[in-house]
């Protein structure tokens, strides 16, 4: 009798195990794979891979949420039932273990809704939302300006490009700035309202130019911020040099 007693014990802790991997939060995926945020860059083919996995997970481990709440309420209803009946005799005992049974059944279902909205919850894969006008991402936004005709759709793709630069340059800035704020405004406000503008205008010549011109001081200004952050950091390099040099420099060159 021992060996089947072994063999049921050991498949009954391999399916705790897998239960458990099933409902378990997905992890975020490593910073390397995630997409970029606003939208312009393929997603890389590890983490489509990455995400076909955890949405298949996901699924299975609602399933298995899904039978451990049909087992859980099964069991507690059936003894329900019966201390109901107890308690209905006159059973202090019966009633003391309703209330228990019925504390467990609450008890489990919040654990069981928690559980399913933290494996629905994504883990960083997606996109983030961006307030406003911002919610149409500079991908969206590049697959509207399909429909303009080839200069401007040339144009706006230019600005867009731009514009992904200076927010990859402002992207590891803690405070907001006058470049992190305009980088943020033109993706989130002004290259989307001024796409809106131009598509309900008459399509006239004036209002290409306008188009242009105003597309034109956008990527100008997108420009500069990439050129000045890039300007900032060679000097921040360089400065850091000196500082090396000054520190850990032979005792010999820093003898006067």
């Amino acid at each position: 009798m021992a060996p089947p007693v072994t063999r049921v014990l050991s498949v009954a802790r391999t399916g705790t195990r897998i239960a458990r991997f099933l409902i378990r939060p997905p992890v975020p995926p490593a910073q390397g794979l995630q997409p970029d945020g606003w939208g312009l860059d393929r997603v890389p083919p590890a983490l489509a891979l990455r995400h076909a996995g955890q949405t298949a997970r996901r699924a299975a481990g609602l399933g298995v949420l899904g039978l451990i709440g049909l087992l859980g309420a099964s069991i507690l209803s059936i003894s329900a039932i019966f201390l109901g009946m107890g308690a209905a005799s006159g059973s202090d005992v019966a009633g003391w273990m309703l209330g228990l049974v019925l504390l467990l059944g609450a008890l489990g279902a919040v654990w069981l809704v928690r559980r399913a909205r933290l494996l629905l919850r994504p883990a960083g894969e997606d996109t983030p939302a961006m307030p406003g006008a911002g919610r149409v991402s500079l991908a969206a936004l590049n697959r509207q300006a399909r429909a303009l005709p080839a200069p401007g759709r040339a144009a706006f793709r230019r600005t867009l490009a731009a514009t992904e630069g200076a927010l990859r340059a402002c992207a590891a800035d803690t405070t907001l700035g006058r470049d992190t704020f305009d980088a943020r405004q033109a993706a989130r406000e002004d290259l989307p309202t001024l796409l809106a503008a131009y598509r309900a205008a008459p399509p006239t010549p004036d209002a290409q130019r306008e188009f242009a011109r105003q597309l034109s001081v956008i990527e100008t200004r997108m420009h500069a911020i990439v050129r000045g952050r890039a300007a900032q950091q060679a000097l921040d390099l360089h400065a850091h040099g000196r500082y090396v040099d000054d520190k850990y420099g032979r005792e010999d060159d820093r003898t006067p």
